[in-house]
């Protein structure tokens, strides 16, 4: 997916000249043909985030469009404050492109988990998010928010997302039993998928997580148990997004979470290790449905 987003940056660039592609000592193999074809709008500022945010900024300034890259975890937590002063405070429609979701770095330890990046950003004003979930929308989420000309950051997790076919903000898969429906986003649609094959249930995958279209919440009040599949922090992500808004669905609703429900320093050597610890996996989801089937 991320091939996908990068490439499609490099065609933007060919024919927008007011794109510019700034990074932070990222993209080896990866940022040097920007270089060449592009030596005055891409831009490596060295290992200093903080500077790839002010600098983004003072390129809006200039009526430029800078579209900012690094791994999400330093992008995000490394520059909030220059995030909320020089981004969000003004309203400035600065892209915020960040690789890597949850547990994608798992193996590097917990410096690089990315399980609280998104629930900051959302309490910032102006900002919205993007994570997407397939292919499809990767190849046109750029061209959508440079038109939007928003504050935006999206998170990009690692691998390709062939199964989602749409160009929207959301996908709904419905499935014959309307009494559960899973709720997900970015690298946890693989599992939820497979979840949905076996027991024919809906899932409800989505592209944008900030803020959430009203179409999703009407999609969730049909449904008696809601299940979030999040590989963020559920207290401050999509869970905590969907039940603020519990005061407008039925009062038979129920909403269960599975993802990291606190931040551990756990080091695992795959992305499939968080996801078995934290209940995000196949497994840990089919516990879960069957254990609502059961009433209990």
């Amino acid at each position: 997916m991320r091939g996908i987003i990068i490439d499609n940056i490099f065609n933007l660039m060919e024919k927008n000249e007011k794109i510019f592609f700034l990074t932070g000592d990222m993209g080896i193999n990866l940022f040097e043909r920007f270089i060449d074809k592009f030596p005055r709008r891409a831009i490596n500022v060295g290992i200093a985030e903080q500077n790839l945010i002010a600098f983004s900024g003072g390129l809006v300034n200039s009526g430029n469009i800078p579209i900012a890259y690094a791994i999400s975890n330093f992008l995000i937590h490394r520059c909030f404050e220059q995030i909320r002063n020089d981004i969000s405070v003004h309203n400035y429609p600065v892209i915020l492109l960040g690789t890597g979701t949850g547990f994608d770095y798992g193996p590097l330890g917990p410096t690089h988990h990315v399980i609280d990046d998104w629930g900051h950003i959302k309490s910032l004003p102006n900002f919205q998010i993007y994570c997407p979930s397939s292919n499809d929308f990767a190849s046109v989420v750029l061209e959508k928010v440079i038109l939007e000309k928003k504050p935006t950051y999206i998170r990009v997790p690692k691998g390709s997302f062939k199964d989602i076919k749409t160009v929207k903000n959301y996908e709904y898969i419905i499935g014959e039993n309307k009494n559960i429906l899973l709720v997900t986003y970015g690298a946890n649609i693989n599992q939820c998928l497979i979840v949905k094959r076996e027991k024919n249930i809906s899932v409800l995958v989505l592209n944008k997580i900030h803020p959430i279209d009203d179409e999703v919440f009407k999609i969730i009040k049909e449904y008696e148990n809601v299940i979030v599949v999040e590989d963020h922090n559920p207290s401050t992500g999509l869970f905590s997004s969907i039940t603020e808004n519990m005061i407008n669905f039925p009062e038979n609703t129920k909403f269960y979470s599975l993802g990291p429900k606190k931040f551990e320093y756990k080091v695992g050597n795959s992305l499939e290790y968080f996801q078995k610890i934290y209940e995000m996996d196949h497994d840990s989801i089919v516990r879960k449905i069957n254990k609502i089937k059961k009433g209990k």
